[in-house]
């Protein structure tokens, strides 16, 4: 099996259990409007996913033919950024829901299964770390020996985690019982994310010095 794959796929899950502002979303109509509103949450949030998967796997090929010294530097500055993820992970505090988060949730009119797609969509693609966040994960596993199809399981491989994720959320957190649970357990995920962000940031780095070298 492709050892990129299964970096994606640790990638994948890192990004879907960190606590941040999809999570408050879905965790938040689940609770106050029932498992329907949360599965719809968690597939809006889905199909923001498609959007942000589009523009970084489009954008990043166009750069990698264009000028691989700009490549170099985008996987730098991406590495840069995942470091400082992990950084947050492992001595910040934790991620409160953003204010545009809480806009278009208090925004919504009747209450429908449209309303939560709706809520998660919006809450994923105007989250403005999104776009940054995207591209600094794709341009790690995106080289220019990497196949055009494989560039495109990658991406398809965080949508479908990322989303079957919040949909389990949705499902199984529903409840107060369930959110304290997950809540004793908070600390642990964010330090396991901040590993494996740290260390694809700190490989990344390795790698490009060694290239400079």
């Amino acid at each position: 099996m492709d050892s990129g794959f299964l970096q994606v796929f640790a990638v994948g899950v890192a990004v879907a259990v960190a606590p941040g502002p999809d999570f408050f979303m879905v965790l938040r109509n689940s609770l106050s409007r029932g498992r329907l509103a949360g599965v719809m949450t968690a597939l809006g949030i889905g199909s923001a996913l498609v959007v942000h998967v589009l523009y970084s796997v489009l954008g990043l090929a166009l750069v990698i033919a264009s000028s691989p010294a700009v490549f170099g530097l985008i996987r730098i500055c991406g590495a840069l950024y995942l470091i400082s993820i992990a950084a947050r992970c492992l001595f910040g505090r934790k991620t409160a829901m953003p204010d545009a988060c809480v806009q278009v949730g208090m925004a919504a009119g009747t209450d429908s299964p449209l309303r939560g797609w709706r809520e998660g969509f919006w809450c994923n693609l105007l989250n403005p770390k999104a776009a940054l966040f995207f591209l600094s994960i794709f341009s790690q596993f995106m080289t220019p020996a990497t196949p055009s199809f494989l560039r495109w399981v990658y991406g398809a491989e965080v949508i479908v985690i990322v989303t079957v994720w919040f949909v389990l959320l949705a499902l199984f957190l529903s409840t107060g019982r369930m959110r304290g649970m997950y809540a004793g357990v908070a600390r642990w995920i964010d330090g396991g994310v901040g590993v494996i962000f740290g260390g694809v940031g700190c490989s990344i780095l390795v790698q490009e010095a060694r290239r400079v070298l």
